[in-house]
């Protein structure tokens, strides 16, 4: 573990999410040569790119809880990290950080948001599906984490072709899959990845 992590910062679910959203849009969606100027100055900036995901999963106090500490493990690990470092430190610090972090996320998933119908199928059978067909490597991924986690390269038209679903159903699909929490935009957590937690996160 790094001597800048805070203990608190995974003390309460809501702060492990936090962190692991932070750390999941640094790893995946930041540009650091341009993005982390910015957010680094603006927090506002900063809350409008964690809220959303975040806002998936909690609400209310425990909401606010969870955007903070995104916010100060990002503002730390800026400070306490050079450019060069930034990859190899995310993927350490999740990591080590791993167990808690994948309890709080599978906790929270929405399960309700699952249950419905896409086409001829039960989503709940679609995304087993998807998620077998992830693992197999039938779409392509970009970088993994040494934890799992994973950017996917989105698939629009193989959905497509591969399931027999219309261009309109594959936006309740992946609507599905985002507003579950299975994904965030194109990031697959590492949980999602581990078929022994499937029957936990469906």
């Amino acid at each position: 573990m790094l001597p800048w992590i805070r203990k608190e910062w995974t003390a309460r679910e809501s702060n492990a999410l936090g962190l692991y959203i932070a750390l999941l849009l640094l790893q995946f969606r930041v540009r650091y040569s341009t993005d982390i100027p910015l957010l680094s100055t603006d927090d506002r900036v900063l809350e409008a790119r964690l809220r959303p995901y975040l806002a998936i999963f909690l609400k209310d106090e425990e909401l606010a809880e969870a955007v903070e500490t995104g916010r100060v493990f990002f503002k730390a690990f800026v400070e306490h990290t050079s450019l060069p470092d930034y990859a190899a430190a995310l993927d350490a610090i999740e990591l080590d950080c791993y167990p808690m972090l994948r309890e709080a996320y599978l906790r929270h998933v929405k399960r309700a948001d699952i249950g419905s119908k896409i086409a001829d199928y039960d989503a709940r059978t679609l995304i087993e599906r998807f998620l077998d067909d992830l693992d197999s490597n039938r779409f392509s991924k970009g970088k993994m984490t040494s934890a799992g986690s994973s950017i996917l390269l989105m698939p629009f038209s193989e959905l497509m072709d591969l399931y027999h679903l219309s261009e309109e159903q594959v936006r309740v699909f992946l609507r599905i899959l985002r507003d579950s929490g299975i994904m965030f935009l194109d990031i697959i957590p590492a949980p999602v990845h581990d078929r022994e937690l499937r029957e936990r996160l469906l």
